[in-house]
């Protein structure tokens, strides 16, 4: 999983967009989450997107780990 803000300074989203290229390419399985208007990190997110943000994260933990995170 690539999870990026589109207003990231530190991580552009050209490097996010390439890192996710180069997993397909691998056949890695992954996935690309575009946050909209969110810088790097989750501390500054905005309520809704660092609430979207975690429920990718354990989905994604969820469907790789087979572990139940408690999020239903």
């Amino acid at each position: 999983m690539v999870l990026t803000g589109e207003a990231d300074l530190r991580t552009p989203m050209a490097q996010s967009e390439e890192l996710y290229f180069a997993l397909k390419v691998r056949k890695i399985p992954a996935v690309l989450i575009r946050v909209p208007d969110e810088p790097h990190g989750i501390p500054r997110a905005h309520p809704s997107h660092r609430i979207a943000k975690m429920e990718y994260v354990l989905g994604w933990m969820e469907k790789w780990t087979g572990a139940k995170t408690g999020a239903d």
